[in-house]
């Protein structure tokens, strides 16, 4: 499958919108969307599905108390990200292509693991045997101005904060050398593997805890899990991880992720061409 270079752009000007206007999302772009939902896709089965309207399923913090908090609002389309149970990661990566490229077309969108109805949502599309819906995105035009409860949501998800590239891949040295894998110590990464950490440090997580870290082994970029983890880590995963790709193309190098056991996630390979 071929990743869009215009997603990596998109990295820096996606963020999570929960209120949306009335504007209609225009054809050309349900059409992109529908195109990516039927071509981007993952084994085993992680896949996209849009729909129009949200069915109900964004509850927000506190509903029981009769409460909103967080809650999203008048989206006109909502895409759910679906897959069986142990491809969560699938889904994280694939969920996050959906996010970049509806970023690309202009779309406001926001990652939603927690806070919907998996009853409603599982009516809401159509599932297979084994199918669940692990995480879903209203997809539309935000309002212009954030309201005063969407701004506290992303201040209390601390939602602009990052860690330093550096508290994520410790060890990193940047420059242009090509050392680094196995040579001495601090000697600098290649470009390729700072720009893929650096895309990686931007991509979302559940609760923003960002639950990666990353070394420079054997001329591989691995990636591990952090200490601390929340439960939406297997996702998260999956999004850093077409963050990293996308980093290190536009470094003009690919490759391809080898899965790895506990604590280690998978390794980012170059091809060596």
């Amino acid at each position: 499958m071929n990743l869009d270079p215009a997603w990596y752009d998109a990295i820096a000007t996606r963020r999570s919108r929960r209120r949306y206007s009335e504007r209609k999302v225009a054809a050309a772009s349900l059409e992109a969307l529908r195109a990516f939902c039927g071509d981007f896709q993952l084994a085993p089965g992680a896949r996209v599905e849009l729909v129009e309207g949200d069915g109900g399923i964004f509850t927000g913090l506190l509903d029981r108390f009769g409460g909103a908090y967080g809650r999203v609002e008048g989206a006109p389309w909502t895409a759910a990200f679906i897959g069986p149970k142990g491809a969560e990661t699938q889904v994280g990566y694939v969920g996050e292509a959906f996010i970049l490229e509806a970023t690309r077309l202009g779309l406001g969108t926001c990652w939603v693991a927690g806070m919907f109805d998996r009853g409603a949502a599982a009516r809401l599309v159509k599932l297979h045997r084994r199918e669940h819906v692990m995480a879903v995105t209203p997809v539309g035009h935000p309002v212009e101005r954030k309201q005063f409860v969407e701004r506290m949501m992303s201040k209390a998800v601390r939602s602009a904060a990052r860690r330093q590239v550096e508290d994520i891949a410790p060890g990193l040295t940047r420059g242009w050398g090509q050392a680094g894998s196995g040579g001495p110590a601090g000697a600098a990464w290649p470009a390729w593997a700072v720009a893929a950490v650096e895309a990686a440090r931007v991509a979302p997580s559940g609760a923003n805890i960002q639950p990666w870290r990353f070394r420079l082994q054997d001329g591989a970029l691995v990636m591990s899990r952090a200490e601390k983890t929340y439960w939406t880590a297997p996702l998260d995963y999956g999004i850093a991880m077409l963050h990293v790709e996308l980093g290190a193309a536009h470094e003009g190098v690919r490759g391809a992720w080898e899965h790895l056991t506990e604590p280690d996630v998978a390794r980012f390979v170059p091809n060596g061409d």
